[in-house]
């Protein structure tokens, strides 16, 4: 599998004729309004090169509607929107990839688990599920979520209310597991991890 990115498919819309400008990327450039440099043109989803999504897309161009027709300045938050890969296993994810986390925090938490659903294990199957917090290790709020199992985009998408939220590891704790679930898991990870290259056991 490549996921290479996409290329803005911008050609013959006549941007170079209205004056309308390309970022370095190609993608048309706009502000947080969705406003190109030309007053009364504006752009959204995936040409503007913000985050490839078709929710990010219609929420993008709801914030449009609300600023030029109900004048109602609304931009689109682009921070902390999940996301999901319809593999198999599927996968989902919310926030900050730990390589990010690091990049961006001084002190960074690792929580992860390994394990085999219980329906799985009842039946004897092997399909087994990662889960991993990217947590900041001074104020405790969860930066990531990311899950490689079944039901994935199912659980991403609530775990990015919370995410959004600002919760913490200990709120995020707090919640009483739903029993016998996948996303039980997230809240009773207590244990860190630390990775064999940073000297942890792995």
């Amino acid at each position: 599998m490549f996921a290479t990115g996409r290329n803005p498919y911008v050609t013959g819309l006549g941007l170079e004729n209205a004056g309308v400008k390309l970022d370095d990327h190609g993608h048309i450039a706009v502000d947080k309004f969705s406003r190109t440099n030309v007053e009364n043109i504006w752009a959204v989803g995936d040409v503007t090169g913000r985050i490839n999504l078709t929710p990010v897309a219609i929420r993008e161009g709801a914030a449009f509607a609300e600023t030029e027709f109900r004048i109602n300045p609304t931009s689109f938050d682009h921070e902390a929107v999940a996301s999901a890969v319809f593999s198999q296993p599927p996968i989902g994810v919310v926030g900050l990839s730990e390589a990010d986390a690091r990049h961006q925090y001084k002190s960074i938490d690792i929580y992860r688990a390994v394990f085999r659903p219980m329906k799985y294990t009842f039946v004897g199957a092997e399909e087994r599920c990662l889960m991993k917090l990217v947590v900041d290790g001074e104020s405790g709020r969860i930066l990531g979520v990311h899950i490689c199992g079944p039901d994935a985009p199912e659980i991403i998408q609530m775990a990015a209310v919370a995410v959004k939220m600002g919760v913490t590891k200990a709120q995020w704790d707090s919640t009483c597991a739903v029993h016998p679930t996948l996303a039980e898991e997230l809240v009773t990870m207590r244990e860190k991890y630390v990775p064999p290259e940073l000297g942890g056991l792995g």
